[in-house]
């Protein structure tokens, strides 16, 4: 018996791709506007250098600067030309040179909660109480006295900061904030005014303030 004729209609056919082409020609382009790029700031930071064989011949170096931070729970401790600064007008007699800018705060218990709450993965809880903590310090303050040591030795650029133990880093990457550069006034009474102040333009940069940061051990 003869077997019927398959019919075209039986025949297989090419896959038709063109749709599906399009549709990715056209998603391409969505996605990448939809794309947030993210963007992170560096900040060159140094660490201590020991220099070895100095003979007793030599010159004395002519004494700098030498500007040193301090960071503590209680404020900032600030040392100029080898010498700690006075405790500021509001602080006690003891120091530090900067204190916080609403001394009620308990400063260590509130770091130490927002610690237990961003490790037990309530991140938003933690990150308000950190917030709050750096809220705490007098930066304003603390910029204030940068930029009266800097009207005394211009040619200076170098920082040394340490903290203790239980500071968070946010604080020091903060006090490298407030010390890279000048904004437009040399000194400012209220935080907010502070922290709205652009850096100052000198030429075609910003006007630098203690721009090299050292990292130390307290």
């Amino acid at each position: 018996m003869e077997r019927p004729k398959r019919s075209s209609s039986d025949e297989p056919s090419d896959l038709n791709l063109a749709p599906m082409m399009n549709l990715v020609i056209i998603l391409i382009p969505m996605l990448l506007l939809s794309v947030v790029f993210l963007e992170i700031g560096v900040i060159n930071v140094a660490t201590p250098t020991l220099v070895v064989g100095i003979g007793s011949d030599l010159e004395p170096s002519i004494p700098g600067l030498d500007l040193r931070v301090a960071i503590s729970a209680t404020g900032f401790r600030v040392a100029a030309a080898g010498v700690v600064l006075p405790a500021g007008a509001n602080c006690p007699e003891s120091g530090p040179t900067i204190c916080l800018a609403d001394q009620s705060v308990d400063l260590e218990a509130k770091v130490a909660q927002a610690k237990r709450l961003m490790e037990a993965n309530d991140t938003a809880a933690g990150s308000l109480l950190l917030d709050e903590a750096l809220a705490a310090y007098d930066f304003a303050a603390l910029y204030n006295e940068f930029m009266r040591l800097k009207a005394e030795f211009p040619s200076e650029t170098v920082i040394t900061l340490s903290a203790d133990a239980d500071i968070p880093y946010a604080v020091v990457v903060r006090v490298m904030d407030v010390a890279r550069f000048q904004r437009e006034q040399a000194s400012y009474a209220a935080a907010n005014d502070f922290w709205q102040a652009e850096a100052r333009a000198e030429g075609n940069a910003y006007a630098l303030l203690f721009s090299d940061p050292v990292l130390s051990l307290y």
